[in-house]
């Protein structure tokens, strides 16, 4: 068995490293000022990171699952507020539009995106239809040239700087989630879509998340993406890789948790020794450093089996239930370890610790992950 990534791999996870490690330096700055450099979306653009989930043919990477996810590990030692648009970008917005969108609009809206100018994002959960994505109520109805939407869509990150949403609707609801509801290109601007204020969160979001209104909202025809009634059936294609970017996104940062809970261990002085010579604090290091570990080979395997065209949902649901639940528990024995310390505003423990547990929230929560892996057990 070979544990090592392949050289383009390893290349590319090098070099957004050291981009990584220079950024980080500018933490303790956004820390007190609530300021996201600007220096980190041009690092990234410099890069063309915008551009890891667009064919080469529009202007992106066009990076194999392997390379992407460990390139995604290093971006998620960073404060998850510094590449927010980053993330929507290797999301299920543009694989739907890599997937099935028409020339037209694959010319229109991928290069652009891959250069960082567009932002995208999507509206599927609604205020009362989280993990059931069934329980939509969104509608779109065609009249002539255009559908019109009516609805209202909860929870959408970056609402207020995304110049492209994916939106699900109904277009017809006896037809049921798989044969009922499309998927459409909105363009930030559009008639009829309004963006609420934000809605503050406890951390992973910068501004908060946002509620959008679609009343009597016109998009043309030739905005549907794919073909009528199949939107859920693209979503559901996007989930498995989905599921192990945020298996990337939880072990980044146990990583960064991790690595500064083993240095201020061996630095702070307790009793006359440093609080690493206590037995209490080794088996905290040595739990979190098998959590990181088993985060790791399990993230990493399911991506090879994804790659190979492998991968079962079971396997991408076992990545996102382990590493986000893994990732809890590192983050809450990094705040123990640094003790008083840790539990102030601006150490990167306390920062993790805030972030990470919506990870167990978002992308289907730990309790639906559970009941997928039972269900594909229970088939056999």
């Amino acid at each position: 068995m070979n544990f090592e990534l392949p050289p383009e791999a390893r290349e590319m996870q090098d070099a957004v490293r050291r981009l990584v490690d220079e950024l980080l330096t500018l933490e303790p700055g956004f820390h007190r000022t609530g300021v996201v450099p600007e220096r980190a979306a041009a690092g990234f653009k410099a890069m063309g990171l915008f551009g890891m989930g667009v064919p080469e043919a529009y202007g992106g990477l066009g990076l194999p699952p392997i390379t992407s996810i460990a390139v995604q590990v290093e971006l998620s030692r960073l404060p998850p507020q510094f590449w927010p648009l980053l993330r929507s970008a290797l999301g299920p917005s543009i694989k739907t539009l890599v997937n099935v969108g028409t020339e037209a609009q694959k010319q229109r809206w991928l290069p652009a995106i891959a250069r960082g100018d567009c932002g995208v994002g999507i509206a599927m959960t609604e205020p009362h239809a989280g993990s059931d994505v069934s329980g939509i109520k969104t509608t779109a109805v065609r009249e002539g040239e255009h559908y019109v939407l009516r609805g209202t869509k909860m929870f959408i990150s970056n609402a207020n700087r995304v110049d492209l949403f994916t939106v699900f609707a109904y277009t017809d609801k006896s037809k049921g989630t798989s044969g009922g509801i499309s998927a459409f290109l909105v363009p930030r601007g559009t008639p009829g879509m309004v963006v609420s204020e934000p809605i503050p969160t406890m951390g992973w979001v910068h501004e908060g998340v946002f509620e959008v209104v679609f009343d009597d909202c016109r998009v043309p025809v030739d905005q549907l993406l794919g073909e009528e009634g199949k939107g859920f059936t693209y979503f559901y294609r996007c989930l498995n890789e989905g599921r192990l970017s945020v298996g990337a996104q939880a072990l980044g940062a146990s990583l960064i948790a991790f690595e500064h809970s083993l240095a201020y261990a061996k630095q702070r002085i307790a009793f006359g020794h440093p609080i690493a010579d206590f037995q209490a604090v080794q088996h905290m290091l040595a739990d979190m450093e098998v959590d990181v570990h088993l985060s790791r080979l399990m993230l990493m395997e399911a991506t090879w089996q994804f790659e190979a065209g492998r991968a079962t949902g079971r396997t991408c649901s076992r990545v996102k239930l382990f590493c986000s639940e893994a990732a809890g528990r590192v983050a809450d024995r990094g705040v123990q370890i640094h003790g008083g310390t840790g539990y102030c505003r601006g150490l990167v423990v306390e920062r993790v610790y805030r972030d990470v547990r919506v990870l167990r929230i978002y992308d289907g929560t730990s309790e639906i992950h559970r009941n997928l892996i039972a269900k594909e057990l229970l088939k056999a």
